[in-house]
C-alpha cells in the first residue's frame, strides 16, 4: 500500500459519565436484584470505570462488585470469585451479567449469615454515558505512529487500546486495526499488542507495557525512537 492510500489515524480523546441509577443494595440479595435491574452501562462502569475516573482507594480487586463484596461484606470467598471474572473474555454484557448473577446465586443456596448480612456501606449502581472529542492530531505515518501514541492522554489510550476492544466484533484495539493497512510489516508488533490483557492491570501499567512493545519493535528495526520516556 503507498502513502497516498494510508488512512490517517485520528485520536481521540474519550470520557466516562456517570449517571446515578438510584439502585443500591445492602445485602448480597439486593445486589443480585438490583443487577437484573441496570443498564449494560452500569456494568461497563463497574468494570472499566475504575480505569478513569479519579482513584479513591486501593482495592486488590478489579471491579466494584468484587471490591464492595470484600469491604463491606466481609465475604472474601466470594469477593474472589467475582474478582476472578475478566469480561474481555466475554462477547455482550449479557453474558457478563449472567456470569456475575450465576456467583451470587451459588453464594445464596448457602442461606446462612453473610447471604443476608447488611453491609456498613451501601452499593450505588452507577450507570454512565461514553463521551468522544476530536484532537485534532493524526498521524499516517507508520515510523511515527510510536511516538504519536505515547503522546497520548490516558482518556485518549482508554478510548482507542481498551474501549476500543469493546468496539471491535473481533476484539481488536484501534491501534492494532491501523497498523493492518501495512500488512507483514507489523505482523509481529500486532500479535503483541494482542497478547496484552487490556483487564488485568491498572491504565498506567497497560500503557507502560505497550509503550515499552512500541520501543522494541522500533529499535528492532534499527530506528530511533523519538518517545519520551
Amino acid at each position: 500500500m503507498t502513502s497516498s492510500n494510508i488512512k490517517p489515524f485520528k485520536f481521540m480523546e474519550s470520557a466516562v459519565l456517570p449517571l446515578a441509577t438510584g439502585i443500591r443494595a445492602q445485602t448480597l440479595r439486593e445486589l443480585h436484584s438490583g443487577l437484573t435491574e441496570v443498564p449494560d452501562s452500569s456494568i461497563y462502569f463497574h468494570f472499566w470505570g475504575r480505569m478513569v475516573r479519579p482513584h479513591i482507594s486501593e482495592s486488590e480487586f478489579n471491579n466494584d462488585f468484587a471490591s464492595w463484596v470484600n469491604s463491606s461484606l466481609r465475604d472474601f470467598m466470594l469477593a474472589e470469585a467475582l474478582g476472578g471474572i475478566n469480561p474481555v473474555k466475554f462477547q455482550n454484557f449479557d453474558n457478563i451479567r449472567a456470569v456475575i448473577l450465576n456467583i451470587l446465586e451459588k453464594r445464596l443456596e448457602n442461606e446462612d449469615f453473610l447471604s443476608w448480612k447488611k453491609s456498613d456501606r451501601d452499593f450505588h449502581f452507577i450507570a454512565c454515558k461514553k463521551l468522544m472529542f476530536e484532537t485534532g492530531r493524526e498521524t499516517s505515518a507508520l515510523d511515527d505512529f510510536p511516538a504519536a501514541v505515547k503522546h497520548t492522554s490516558r482518556e485518549s489510550f482508554f478510548y482507542h487500546f481498551i474501549d476500543g476492544r469493546r468496539r471491535s466484533s473481533d476484539c481488536k484495539d484501534d491501534f492494532t486495526i491501523w497498523l493492518e493497512q501495512f500488512s507483514d510489516k507489523t505482523a509481529d508488533l500486532r500479535k503483541k499488542l494482542k497478547n496484552v490483557d487490556s483487564y488485568l492491570f491498572s491504565l498506567t501499567e497497560l500503557q507502560r507495557q505497550v509503550f515499552s512493545i512500541f520501543d522494541d519493535w522500533q529499535n528492532s528495526k534499527g530506528g530511533k525512537c523519538s518517545c519520551p520516556k
